[in-house]
């Protein structure tokens, strides 16, 4: 029972809170154009086009960023993977020369073991 005090009571004040709107829009209402169209259609179709033409520019400069950032992220990734492959270019060039003098090495040790006899 006491819920439906609750509903009434709500109703009857939001009844009376569009009552008070509407009182004080009046004169407002009293001054606007007596014509069914507030906008004319060249108007309406001019800030159509100028409202798509932002929407559009926004939405752009969004994806622009967001390009912007993605090819930032892939050219860090492409120098750091450059510099890896460049330091172990370096490491197998040391690695080349190591096993070379070694080779090098035993080649002149049998040659001059061979040169002995």
């Amino acid at each position: 029972m006491s819920y439906e005090i609750i509903a009434l009571a709500i109703m009857i004040f939001s009844f009376l809170g569009m009552i008070v709107v509407v009182v004080r829009k009046i004169p407002v209402i009293v001054e606007l154009p007596n014509n069914p169209n507030f906008i004319s259609g060249a108007k309406f179709k001019e800030k159509l086009g100028r409202e798509a033409r932002d929407i559009l520019k926004k939405r752009y400069f969004g994806i622009q960023l967001f390009a912007q950032k993605i090819l930032s992220k892939i050219r860090i990734f492409i120098l750091r993977l450059d510099n890896k492959i460049f330091d172990l270019n370096l490491k197998l060039k040391e690695r080349s020369k190591k096993t070379k003098e070694d080779i090098d090495f035993g080649l002149n040790d049998i040659r001059s073991k061979l040169k002995k006899k």
